[in-house]
């Protein structure tokens, strides 16, 4: 048996329980995106500079999957292709940003940009341009993104509480 795998299985499972009970507490923390931006920062490296490569990166999905929300609503470009245009310049505008080193995660751009886009979606219903014009909890880029954030820190805390267990 490995014992630094078997002390990531002990770490993650005990902190995954721990945020789920924060999700059903805190009911702007969407704990499936934090799962999938905790497991990013192992993809990443599962560093320091991953975390913040994740974080910055996640950032950087959300905010453009929110312009091509606010640009697909407000410029009509196409008649019925006017939101696959949008997704296409807007993601395009994503892949391209990855140039620059603090967004240099391709997966997790377009991950988060997914989310984003699968969140509002299912979840929103459609009402896009007034949920996004607030900076407050209620606005859902805002839940994302913390809910981002928190999963990052997740994927922190659960490497070092492995390496305490295999020690």
């Amino acid at each position: 048996m490995n014992k630094q795998n078997f002390a990531l299985s002990i770490s993650v499972g005990l902190l995954a329980g721990i945020s789920f009970v924060l999700a059903t507490v805190f009911n702007d923390y969407i704990v499936w995106i934090g799962f999938i931006f905790w497991s990013l920062f192992y993809k990443n490296g599962g560093n320091n500079t991953a975390f913040k490569i994740v974080i910055c990166t996640g950032i950087y999905g959300v905010v453009m999957a929110g312009l091509f929300f606010i640009l697909s609503e407000l410029i009509s470009v196409g008649g019925l292709l006017n939101q696959p245009i949008w997704i296409s310049i807007t993601i395009f505008i994503l892949i391209f940003g990855t140039q620059v080193p603090i967004f240099c995660s391709k997966s997790t751009a377009f991950c988060s940009y997914a989310v984003t886009l699968g969140y509002f979606l299912v979840a929103v219903d459609g009402a896009m341009i007034p949920m996004i014009s607030t900076m407050d909890i209620t606005n859902p880029l805002v839940s994302i993104i913390m809910s981002i954030v928190i999963g990052s820190i997740f994927g922190i805390f659960s490497k070092k509480l492995a390496k305490s267990i295999s020690s």
